[in-house]
């Protein structure tokens, strides 16, 4: 009798270690799914539990290193990778090497890389992308020691310890619409936590509280702003992979519309910025045909209105690797964007590009610390060419990524903005107003008055002389030139009657 108890408790801890053992398994499969497809969030929490059964796992602390590698964590990340082995894997030595750069100790970094060089085996990256990042390590180490006159603030009243992303500014620096990591703990459709669309308000010298955007613009999943117009008056939403634009109405944002197949594709968009004048929009995609990764297209606006076949700015903007988050200077010739190509400190950099004569210049890189050895994206002025925002990862921030004020001490491209206001009859309408350079003759800027408001901005350029057109629905419309003074804060009012 005694035996047979032994043995059924016996049984049952075997069947009991036999059931973990499984479970184990099951869960870890599922972890690596979510790892492979770089879900890295969800895969982090199913890795967390196991690792507390299974705390010296080499396999596991790699996975785990990984996982927080991508979500910018590089303590937690290197602490999981000293716990692992280069018999798991030989990308042990890169990620190593990663975390040295991201860090900024570049020697340790080099080192790192040339072991990985050295080893003879599968690996994911080639010698040739290895050398691409060594001199972006050395590119980085020089950088900082030519550190230009910027002053970078935190954006604290925006910032949490979630991902804040996206950052869109309106050219008056009166409003600044930007992703966000749900902070309600809801998640996605893969378990990552939902991407929302935020915005906050500049009144009376401070700024107000984050306000997310009502139903219509927020969906059920992942929601990221891909871009805003100059004046703030429509903005583009990029939703699983696809461009859709919202105008703003008399209760906030219409509803999205999706944009036409000239612009999405059965491919992935993303980044938009369209010119002052409205006949050009510059945006990311990764269709084939391109240069390599996402690369940087523009559609013209047709005469019906329409937008034109998508064109690829080429090789000069362009390269083998990612380029993302596109932004027009008010002045229709000065591109901003980030990429992982060109001359660059780590990640995604920002670069500069001037158009002349219908050719794009050679992308300079803003430098340090305006760039930083990690990813440096949304890059954006406001009219005065004084100050910039974007987002990335830095030693202050709150989380994996924040957004940052910019103010630039050293050199600027400088617009003024006027305020201004439609009204028929005292009351304020929607119209639409057309800038034309007196010298050239050539639309300088088009612009939407608020349809509940009927105010609206213009930039300008002190030194030029401009003509106006106001056009409204029912309304006569208004043709003058365009009188205004710098060094007065007015707000110009024009008067339509009704037809």
């Amino acid at each position: 009798m005694l035996f047979d108890l032994s043995m059924k408790r016996t049984l049952a801890i075997i069947a009991c270690l036999l059931l973990n053992g499984a479970l184990f398994g099951q869960d870890k499969g599922a972890a690596d799914k979510k790892l492979k497809a770089g879900q890295y969030f969800s895969a982090l929490q199913i890795y967390k539990q196991l690792h507390t059964n299974a705390p010296d796992d080499t396999e596991l602390n790699f996975n785990l290193g990984v996982c927080y590698y991508n979500l910018k964590d590089y303590a937690k990340s290197e602490e999981h990778f000293l716990k692992s082995s280069s018999q798991v894997s030989l990308e042990l030595f890169r990620y190593k090497a990663g975390i040295a750069h991201a860090t900024m100790k570049f020697k340790k970094a080099i080192n790192f890389y040339n072991a990985y060089k050295l080893i003879a085996g599968n690996k994911d990256l080639t010698n040739d992308q290895i050398n691409q990042e060594i001199e972006k390590v050395k590119f980085a180490e020089q950088a900082i020691t030519l550190s230009r006159n910027v002053l970078i603030q935190n954006f604290t009243e925006v910032n949490t310890e979630n991902l804040q992303s996206c950052p869109h500014i309106v050219a008056d620096e009166s409003s600044l619409i930007y992703c966000s990591a749900s902070t309600s703990g809801k998640l996605d459709a893969n378990g990552e936590p939902q991407a929302l669309i935020f915005a906050v308000d500049h009144k009376e010298n401070s700024w107000q509280q984050p306000k997310i955007l009502l139903d219509g613009v927020n969906v059920e999943g992942n929601n990221h702003v891909a871009g805003l117009s100059t004046d703030g008056q429509t903005m583009f939403i990029e939703r699983d992979g696809d461009i859709y634009q919202s105008k703003m109405g008399i209760d906030g944002w219409d509803t999205p519309v999706k944009l036409g197949e000239n612009i999405n594709s059965k491919y992935n968009e993303s980044g938009v910025t369209i010119t002052l004048d409205d006949k050009v929009m510059y945006f990311v995609s990764d269709r084939p045909g391109g240069f390599g990764g996402k690369d940087i297209y523009k559609v013209l606006r047709l005469p019906n209105g329409e937008w034109s076949k998508a064109l690829n700015l080429g090789p000069i903007i362009n390269t083998p690797y990612d380029e993302e988050a596109p932004f027009i200077h008010s002045d229709r010739m000065t591109l901003y964007f980030s990429s992982k190509g060109h001359q660059n400190m780590g990640g995604y950099d920002v670069f500069r590009s001037v158009l002349e004569d219908r050719v794009w210049s050679s992308p300079e890189n803003l430098k340090y610390p305006v760039n930083t050895v990690d990813d440096d994206l949304y890059y954006s002025l406001i009219a005065s060419g004084k100050v910039a925002y974007v987002a990335g990862h830095r030693d202050d921030g709150k989380g994996s990524s924040d957004i940052y004020r910019i103010v630039l001490k050293d050199e600027f491209q400088q617009y003024h903005v006027l305020n201004a206001v439609v009204k028929g009859k005292d009351i304020p309408i929607a119209a639409k107003i057309t800038l034309i350079d007196d010298a050239t003759k050539k639309v300088h800027g088009i612009y939407k008055s608020n349809v509940k408001t009927g105010k609206f901005i213009m930039l300008i350029d002190p030194e030029k002389s401009y003509s106006i057109v106001v056009e409204a629905d029912n309304y006569t419309s208004h043709s003058s030139k365009l009188n205004f003074d710098v060094n007065k804060e007015e707000t110009l009012e024009y008067k339509l009657d009704a037809k």
